[in-house]
């Protein structure tokens, strides 16, 4: 079959350190910028947006030109992603030997900067307490964690897998939400349709964490209107998925904005109680 692999730009083709693969595939980025000096001997195509539709929005308009376009599989990768060579490969032999129901496939994903580390091979999600445990979070990469993979809730949105069937059936990401939650919200869908989520331990994909959010240590100039997102998102997916659980959500952000007053980030404990106010 054939893969396009989308990566929403969003004016960000800088965070690439190299073209994310040299294979016969096709690219579809949302809202691009600068797009001169992009060389790859692959076919390119650019999808222009006019305006930033955050990452479920830019996400779509690809699988929306995948699904009329004839794929088989569509790839979402992160602006700021570097894969290994065999990396697709791995994902399409995992989708094919997990059966007709097996709609998500996550890579794992290791740190850019500290290749040795994981970022994590997915998510755990706990609507109880509020949290989600990544496996392998910060752990140096053994192969220690790629059985445990097997149990998550849902991939890490950097790099997420699909098939054409599993999109005809689920849908397309949800844009109830601009940044954050919706690779959760797409699995709990996904569930509920009687589909499930997995890891390709083989395909491993390096990634620059948070050089497309503002969330890492050396680009943090619109951390808080991340956060913004990420809490009302939140609360949101708990709205849509998980009601019964609400009241525990409601006690971890509480508990989570007294510990930023402790610290004296103020800010920060101001955008839980917006979320909790206005979602």
């Amino acid at each position: 079959g054939e893969v396009t692999v989308e990566i929403p730009a969003d004016n960000k083709l800088r965070h690439l350190s190299t073209p994310p693969a040299s294979k016969p595939l096709q690219f579809a980025t949302g809202n691009a910028g600068d797009t001169q000096g992009i060389q790859t001997e692959a076919p390119l195509v650019l999808i222009r947006s006019d305006k930033n539709l955050g990452f479920a929005g830019g996400n779509n308009v690809g699988l929306r030109y995948m699904l009329q376009h004839g794929f088989d599989y569509a790839w979402l990768l992160n602006n700021d992603t570097v894969i290994e060579p065999d990396a697709v490969q791995a994902l399409i032999r995992h989708q094919q030997s997990h059966g007709d129901h097996t709609g998500i496939t996550g890579s794992k994903l290791r740190l850019y900067h500290k290749p040795e580390v994981l970022q994590g091979l997915g998510a755990v999600f706990n609507p109880k307490k509020g949290t989600s445990r990544i496996i392998g979070a910060q752990q140096e990469d053994h192969g220690q964690f790629d059985q445990e993979a097997e149990q998550i809730t849902y991939a890490i949105g950097a790099a997420m897998f699909v098939n054409r069937k599993f999109l005809e059936e689920v849908g397309l990401m949800s844009e109830d939400y601009f940044l954050y939650n919706e690779e959760n919200d797409w699995s709990a869908r996904a569930s509920r349709k009687g589909w499930t989520v997995g890891v390709a331990a083989d395909s491993v994909v390096y990634h620059k964490q948070g050089a497309s959010t503002g969330n890492s240590p050396k680009k943090s100039k619109w951390a808080i209107q991340a956060l913004r997102y990420k809490y009302r998102g939140k609360i949101l997916l708990y709205k849509k998925y998980y009601r019964k659980y609400l009241p525990y959500l409601y006690i971890h952000l509480l508990r989570r904005s007294l510990r930023y007053i402790l610290r004296g980030n103020l800010r920060e404990a101001g955008v839980i109680y917006q979320a909790i106010l206005n979602t």
